[in-house]
């Protein structure tokens, strides 16, 4: 399975990110100054929020391998009200690929999206990139299997 995002290798993009944040760049600066100094070309594709929230609140809550951020126990509910409907999604895709780690892609984004209705009464109409960012990072080991 190809890692990239966008045409950029996600490993290399969430690292590059998460460095620039260390030496306190704020996420959505460091998150497209990431993506243009892989080559990225088009500013539209590196501000895409849905990958950039999801990504954030993975780090931010300890979800991703190999960093100091503590594992943090949060509801989707805390989640949806104070940080992004993205980290919602992303969360929800870890908890269906701990159920099953073969799912394609495509049944796992309508998991997540009937797991989402059920909870929060409604679905987003496609999966703009929270859900296969994660489902990439889960499959490039990145994810914390907590």
């Amino acid at each position: 399975m190809r890692g990239d995002m966008l045409g950029i290798s996600l490993n290399d993009w969430l690292e590059g990110t998460i460095a620039k944040v260390k030496n306190n760049e704020p996420w959505n600066k460091a998150w497209l100054n990431t993506y243009k100094d892989l080559g990225g070309q088009s500013l539209e594709s590196g501000k895409k929020s849905c990958p950039k929230n999801a990504a954030r609140v993975l780090y931010q809550n300890g979800r991703i391998t190999g960093y100091d951020e503590n594992y943090k126990a949060v509801s989707f509910q805390e989640v949806i009200e104070n940080d992004s409907v993205n980290g919602v999604y992303a969360l929800m895709a870890i908890d269906e690929l701990k159920q099953n780690n073969s799912i394609a892609l495509s049944s796992l984004v309508k998991a997540v999206h009937c797991k989402f209705d059920k909870q929060f009464g409604s679905a987003p109409n496609s999966d703009q990139g929270a859900i296969k960012l994660t489902f990439k990072l889960w499959h490039l080991n990145k994810i914390v299997q907590q």
